[in-house]
């Protein structure tokens, strides 16, 4: 009858075990589904401030007059530069799409980052979807003492404040990566 005893006991024990064990994998796979999701929304925010770092460094550059900024608000920028590689006078807008444009996606805030870019005279080319996952993108304008402007003439340096989300949840959360940057093109100064 002891013998009975103790292997139940061994048995109970090692299904103790067996089920701690389970809990820490099942809680260490959630956590690296979370860390990465983050991780892919790091590198996708790296690369959205690369090619908007290498836009907006050159507003103004050989631009003989203003203004530097065709459209200034909130949402919306759109700069001129001439363009080292063809010296053409160019104009780049970008702007955050509306909620419906990825309404397929379980994140309500989901959105698109769209640029347009063309030579002036030409127009702009139609808007292209340059990233998605946007959750919220401001611009701000400063003037010459630093103050908040959105008079385009006045504009001496513009902030970009961008958050970037997944659209699937990861336990729970929409894992997200955020970039602010304030921007002084020394062609405009």
């Amino acid at each position: 009858m002891s013998s009975i005893i103790d292997i139940v006991a061994s048995l109970t024990l090692r299904a103790a075990i067996v089920i701690a064990i389970l809990n820490m994998t099942i809680a260490l796979q959630g956590k690296l589904g979370e860390k990465t999701a983050q991780a892919n929304m790091f590198s996708l925010i790296t690369t959205v401030a690369r090619v908007i770092s290498n836009d907006f460094n050159l507003v103004g550059y050989q631009v003989a007059s203003k203004p530097y900024f065709t459209s200034a608000s909130q949402d919306i920028i759109e700069v001129s530069y001439v363009d080292p590689s063809s010296g053409s006078k160019t104009w780049v807008k970008y702007f955050a799409g509306s909620t419906s444009d990825l309404s397929a996606t379980p994140n309500p805030r989901d959105r698109k980052l769209y640029r347009a870019a063309g030579i002036v005279g030409a127009g702009l080319a139609p808007p292209k979807s340059f990233a998605n996952g946007v959750d919220s993108l401001k611009f701000t304008y400063y003037d010459s003492t630093g103050a908040s402007t959105l008079i385009n003439a006045n504009i001496k340096s513009f902030s970009v404040y961008l958050v970037m989300a997944t659209g699937d949840k990861v336990n729970g959360l929409y894992p997200s990566a955020q970039w602010t940057y304030r921007f002084f093109p020394p062609n405009i100064n």
